[in-house]
């Protein structure tokens, strides 16, 4: 979160709990410098539910680190949830042979989904939109190369070896 974002979230906070926010001009300074700091990783819209969160389950007055934890806690079970694909396809920009700048966007994927910019893509959600693929039956074409290739392969292995043929 920004500056502005922590005083957006403090001042939700002070409409609720009074206890929070500072009376003195320095200490309000420093307290928000400290909440930002501590929340520089945390989305505000995510604050904001922790806040709620926070004052469902307890009666005391909320710090920065519960909301920090809260988050840290949701960023692991979203990389969790993530199966680490990467979809070419929705990076067009990168070259395919450009190993680095492919690695960068892996990373920076990564760090969407860790951060809330991204939603992870799960392995059922990943194969939800695949068609379950069906027994097929070889047609005739494909069973005569078949026993021609069995039948080259077994005169290979029959056949005189040379070494054999010039003693």
């Amino acid at each position: 979160m920004t500056l502005d974002e922590t005083l957006t979230l403090l001042q939700q906070i002070a409409l609720v709990d009074d206890r929070v926010v500072r009376l003195d001009d320095t200490e309000q300074a420093a307290q928000l410098s400290m909440w930002a700091a501590i929340l520089r990783d945390v989305p505000l819209q995510f604050a904001g539910e922790a806040v709620g969160a926070h004052y469902a389950e307890r009666a005391w007055a909320i710090m920065p680190k519960d909301i920090a934890e809260r988050w840290r806690a949701e960023s692991r079970r979203r990389l969790e949830r993530a199966v680490g694909t990467f979809e070419p396809r929705s990076h067009p920009q990168l070259d395919p042979d450009d190993i680095p700048g492919y690695r960068a966007a892996l990373r920076a994927e990564r760090e969407g989904v860790r951060r809330g910019g991204y939603d992870p893509v799960a392995w059922p959600e990943l194969m939800a939109g695949s068609d379950p693929i069906t027994a097929g039956c070889p047609n005739d074409d494909y069973l005569r190369a078949r026993e021609e290739l069995r039948a080259a392969r077994e005169a290979a292995r029959t056949a005189p070896q040379e070494s054999e043929s010039t003693s």
